[in-house]
């Protein structure tokens, strides 16, 4: 067996090894985050941001941003017509605030891209943050090809091509990480249209998602539509 003091000499003999492949690991190693500065930089950075950041649980800080997100954007504002709201309407002058905080928290929730670009651009009409926002997405994944999309389909929408921005949107509704966000969008054209049969399809793809927050709307559509697209179809 051997001695402790047999051991004490190996380890002596091994630490400048250990540390010398330690730095070599580290001189390859690239931060995955941006940062603290920066992740913290956001106008609607919190407190907690940092402790979460701080104590690794940097993704699990990302989460809970991004839920506050969802429960501004879904929170009814005052004074706004109950229609607009139904369709993804109202100021939400924060908006773009809580999804740069998510992004800067994680940039590989690439999610915040999509679905942020999606409500500033097409619910909110806010098209130049929505560029903007989906620009800094670009930046950070350029190859994300899917955000390149976007800001073609952002363009059909600031010319009023509907037919064009129709074409963008059938092109990712059955994409399952398309956001219901947009397959509503969809729907909602086709229903302008009074093309009913196809909007009842893509609120059928919604009510297969499952989502809790499209699950009454989608099957209220598709009931409003079924008579109609009976009556109607279009060719």
């Amino acid at each position: 067996m051997d001695s402790p003091r047999h051991l004490l000499l190996s380890l002596i003999i091994l630490l400048p090894c250990t540390v010398g492949l330690a730095d070599r690991a580290a001189s390859h190693f690239t931060e995955p985050f941006p940062p603290l500065a920066v992740s913290l930089s956001a106008k609607r950075a919190r407190l907690g941001d940092f402790v979460g950041i701080a104590l690794g649980f940097r993704k699990l800080t990302a989460d809970i941003a991004w839920v506050q997100t969802l429960v501004y954007y879904g929170t009814y504002e005052e004074g706004v017509d109950s229609e607009e709201l139904e369709n993804g309407g109202g100021s939400y002058p924060l908006f773009l605030a809580y999804c740069q905080r998510v992004s800067q928290i994680d940039p590989n929730f690439k999610y915040v891209y999509y679905y942020g670009g999606s409500v500033l651009g097409w619910n909110l009409n806010r098209l130049d943050e929505a560029e903007a926002f989906i620009k800094e997405g670009i930046l950070m994944h350029p190859k994300e090809w899917k955000l390149q999309q976007f800001l073609a389909g952002l363009a059909f929408q600031k010319k009023h091509n509907i037919n064009s921005l129709i074409i963008f949107l059938e092109g990712f509704v059955e994409d399952k990480e398309c956001p219901n966000l947009l397959r509503s969008i969809l729907a909602n054209l086709y229903k302008k249209q009074k093309r009913y049969q196809e909007a009842i399809r893509v609120w059928t793809i919604v009510y297969s998602t499952q989502d809790p927050s499209y699950l009454t709307r989608a099957i209220s559509q598709i009931q409003e539509m079924a008579p109609m697209a009976h009556s109607n179809p279009h060719k």
